[in-house]
């Protein structure tokens, strides 16, 4: 049995405005504020690469907090319908949950290792909008995803 009077890092790391902001929205959406949530939440903001859903379940087991796969799930799913989170895809069926800390951020994605790295706005979006509305498209938002090899895979040797 757990000690009660235990604390682990999750628990006691200072919350980062990210975290904040996003308790915050999750109240305003009518959402409560929970110890599952904020492990969740501190467990997404410590992992600048993102995390899949089975790496977040780990590292809240490793932390110490028994969450229910459902729970984090559906919790996963919240963050993303109220924009505080992003999912990108590294491959087929793969999901990484990375916080969005600011409005307007994109995604390199490493198709040799999954690591994901963020950055804010893009030199394109002008001309993405223009395409659209010339096209007749009412733009509501857009992802950016450039795929490719990180810095370490791309110096790995190949063999042909």
């Amino acid at each position: 049995m757990p000690d009660p009077t235990h604390h682990t890092q999750t628990e006691t790391a200072a919350p980062s405005p990210w975290v904040l902001a996003t308790e915050a929205a999750l109240r305003r959406s009518g959402g409560r504020s929970t110890r599952s949530r904020r492990g969740i939440l501190l467990a997404l903001d410590s992992a600048p690469e993102g995390l899949s859903g089975e790496e977040l379940l780990s590292a809240l087991d490793d932390a110490g907090l028994q969450i229910a796969r459902s729970t984090v799930y559906r919790t996963l799913d919240t963050l993303r319908q109220i924009g505080a989170v992003d999912t990108v895809h590294p491959a087929p069926e793969q999901h990484r949950y990375l916080p969005r800390r600011s409005r307007h951020q994109h995604h390199l994605v490493c198709e040799s290792c999954g690591l994901v790295m963020t950055f804010d706005g893009c030199d394109l979006e002008d001309d993405l909008i223009a395409a659209a509305s010339a096209a007749g498209f009412q733009v509501s938002g857009h992802t950016l995803e450039i795929f490719g090899a990180c810095r370490d895979c791309s110096q790995i040797p190949t063999s042909i």
